[in-house]
């Protein structure tokens, strides 16, 4: 998995990702409106050649394989097509194997336009598109122990352990229909990605089942025919099973690999040096199998306890604890009528309630548009207050300013009237509101910010004391907050709030807010925070009798 090879955002100082500033791997709207102009294209395309007389033929393959990809009998919920991973990974494939050429000519013959612009090469699915999206299938499968098989028709089935060890299907998490799948050629490649990013037990997992696929096709015999009729040739996945199960120094383990494609290929040499320093090795251990076990890198805090949180956000679909109490909150005079409805997740250092109906349908959707245009890949800052692009954080960010309609200066004065403070600039962030990608996450963080990286902000006008962070649409199956630290998680609840506390009473920040954003399995997650400052919530917020308070 791709975060267990950065440093944490407020540790890492020199690692910078692509510079791309969006992309259809970071957000997932842009993947659902490509989809849906590519789905108004071929509906044009088909009347076309309905009414002319000869249509050129690469364009009739190109609505063949939107047909074959995308149409499913009796589904036709585009939206889940790309707010599922299998799926949203099979467009951007299909999509960046694509000739731009092509949907040019399309356009031009069809008068279909992509928002108000031509389409253009950058306006679709790149290569670094595929490997995030990739990236994104081996976090999910990792993360949430994806049964592999299952993964590859399209399913999500969540493994378990048994106290005895034993490995069983635990949940299966999605629906009958449709069955996205993925072929060998996806998974080998997807193999590739993890072994390049060092992931290699990952890697070794999408090898196996590489393997698997190609023993299930008809007719090919493994022992005689060392490559299938795609061309991929079950002698290089053996190799490539060898080689990261060496770099595991598992040497025992890749021998077996390493004789099947030396059967395959006898006078192969390459092979023959491999099968020769593997039995040497094997030999220097001992003849000792170590075990696979997960490699924490520990480049991430609490990484572990992030991890086991998310995966029981999912399997378990509620939060751990069950202390937990309700109040209609009417603290304010402009919440008499409406009351705010508050859940109290944890009482103290820090303080976090999920408030419930904060903001209606309408408003959310309209939060969602006026950010759609603003969106741009959200950015990390480091402990010296460098800003940077990291795979740590699978997102794309736009900021709403207080005054940008009556709708959004409302929702900033309703923020007010529930946290009792002052939300007008300079006492309050923007809105800053997040389209999470495929597989989307923000690894375990902080919101405050310490003085070495305040130095960079100098337009900031205070510190962050508290964080309001609005859920502006559903998330089928992932996408949790959680809080390592104090073992606590907090569904995507749409149209409510969560909110906790950054800074406490005394002036001292409150490292137990340390947070994540769990990987989005299904859906596209769309949040909108509000951070409030320090200055002009003095009166409003005095200090408390304690240092700990």
């Amino acid at each position: 998995m791709r975060v267990l090879l950065l440093l944490h955002c407020a540790l890492l100082t020199t690692v910078v990702c692509a510079s791309k500033q969006h992309g259809f791997s970071t957000a997932v709207v842009r993947l659902e409106n490509l989809l849906l102009f590519e789905s108004n294209l071929v509906d044009k395309i088909r009347q076309h050649m309905s009414d002319a007389d000869s249509v050129r033929e690469d364009i009739k393959r190109y609505v063949d394989d939107f047909e074959a990809n995308i149409l499913h009998p009796g589904f036709d919920d585009l939206a889940y097509h790309v707010q599922h991973p299998v799926g949203a990974y099979r467009l951007v494939k299909r999509l960046s194997q694509t000739d731009p050429g092509v949907l040019t000519h399309a356009r031009l013959l069809t008068g279909v336009v992509y928002g108000d612009a031509v389409i253009k090469t950058t306006e679709l699915p790149t290569e670094e598109d595929l490997r995030m999206s990739a990236l994104a299938l081996i976090r999910l499968q990792d993360i949430y122990h994806l049964d592999m098989r299952s993964l590859t028709q399209g399913q999500l089935v969540m493994l378990a352990r048994q106290s005895d060890g034993t490995v069983v299907k635990q949940k299966r998490i999605t629906r009958e229909e449709p069955a996205f799948s993925l072929d060998a050629e996806d998974t080998v490649y997807i193999g590739d990605i993890a072994y390049n990013e060092e992931e290699y037990l990952n890697a070794v997992l999408w090898y196996l089942v590489t393997l698997d696929l190609l023993r299930g096709r008809e007719q090919v015999d493994i022992t005689d025919d060392p490559a299938d009729d795609s061309g991929l040739g079950r002698v290089d996945v053996l190799i490539k099973l060898g080689d990261t199960l060496t770099k595991l120094r598992q040497h025992q383990r890749a021998l077996p690999f390493y004789r099947d494609a030396l059967r395959m290929g006898p006078e192969n040499q390459v092979i023959k040096s491999k099968v020769v320093e593997a039995e040497r090795q094997a030999t220097l251990q001992g003849n000792v199998t170590l075990k696979m076990a997960k490699l924490l890198k520990g480049s991430i805090p609490y990484q572990e306890d992030y991890e086991n949180l998310c995966y029981h956000s999912v399997l378990r679909n509620q939060p751990p604890s069950s202390r937990l109490s309700c109040t209609y909150d009417r603290t304010r005079p402009e919440l008499y009528l409406s009351p705010a409805r508050r859940e109290v997740l944890h009482e103290k250092n820090p303080e976090i309630a999920l408030y419930h109906d904060v903001i209606s349908d309408e408003e959310a959707a309209m939060v969602r548009a006026l950010a759609f245009e603003e969106l741009e890949r959200s950015p990390v800052v480091s402990k010296h207050g460098k800003v940077f692009h990291s795979d740590v954080r699978v997102s794309e960010t736009g900021w709403l300013h207080d005054n940008t309609t009556d709708v959004i200066s409302k929702l900033s004065r309703r923020v007010g009237y529930i946290t009792g403070l002052n939300t007008e600039y300079p006492s309050a962030e923007s809105f800053q509101v997040v389209n999470y990608g495929l597989g989307g996450l923000y690894v375990p963080h902080v919101d405050y910010f310490e003085e070495t990286q305040l130095v960079k902000h100098v337009n900031r006008p205070g510190k962050r004391i508290l964080t309001f962070l609005l859920y502006l649409s559903e998330v089928e199956l992932g996408g949790a907050t959680v809080f390592p630290q104090i073992n606590l998680i907090v569904p995507a609840v749409k149209n409510g709030a969560l909110m906790f506390r950054d800074m406490k009473r005394s002036g001292e920040f409150e490292p137990l807010s340390m947070h994540a954003g769990c990987p989005v399995l299904i859906g596209s997650k769309w949040i909108a925070n509000k951070w409030i400052l320090d200055r002009g919530n003095e009166f409003k917020r005095p200090c408390g009798l304690t240092p700990d308070e």
